[in-house]
Parts: structure tokens; C-alpha cells; sequence
């Protein structure tokens, strides 16, 4: 087993439903972001949804899959390089291990 498998994400997967009618129609996003932000705004997985709304308003509908994941991977890289950078710099592979490419280019 690889060393980056035996390490819990920091960052909770995101859920997404794909309607039989895709590419057609939007994915949709399942996770409820309002509910959580107003909880615990210093959770990681809360900030990184809530620049992943941000961010998807500026894309063109209907959203891709791909548009999502990298967006999603751009906005969880950012969330932990701030929470790091707040906290003493360093980075995230350093303590937990490289990301792990889960997209074709």
C-alpha cells in the first residue's frame, strides 16, 4: 500500500450526481454547502466548497465533470496552502505526502 493511501484526507471528498442526461445537463453538485459554512467556518472541506460555489458561478453551464474536478482540485490546493501558510508555512506534501493525479490531462 502506497504511503499516501494510508493517509486521511484533510479535506472530505466531494459528491456529485450525474444525470442520466450528461453531458446535456448540469452535474449536481450533492453536498449541502450553505447548511455546513454557517457551523463551522474553520473547517478546511467548508472553505474549500464555498470557493468551489464562488468559483463555478464564473463557469459556462452546463458544467462538465472536468470543469468541476479541476475546479474543485484548484480550490482544495489553495484552502490548504493558506491554512498552511497560516500556520507557519510549510507545505501539504511535506507533511502529508504528493497529490495523487486523478484526471487524464
Amino acid at each position: 500500500m502506497s504511503n499516501h493511501a494510508s493517509t486521511k484526507s484533510i479535506i472530505k471528498p466531494l459528491w456529485l450526481h450525474v444525470p442520466t442526461s450528461y453531458p446535456h445537463s448540469s452535474v449536481v453538485i450533492l453536498d449541502d454547502m450553505s447548511s455546513e459554512a454557517s457551523k463551522d467556518l474553520d473547517n478546511l472541506t467548508i472553505k474549500a466548497k464555498l470557493k468551489l460555489k464562488l468559483s463555478l458561478k464564473r463557469l459556462d453551464q452546463p458544467l462538465s465533470l472536468k470543469n468541476i474536478a479541476m475546479t474543485w482540485d484548484h480550490c482544495a490546493r489553495e484552502t490548504i496552502c493558506e491554512y498552511a501558510q497560516l500556520h507557519g508555512g510549510g507545505t501539504f506534501t511535506s507533511k502529508y505526502g504528493g497529490w495523487e493525479t486523478c484526471l487524464d490531462s
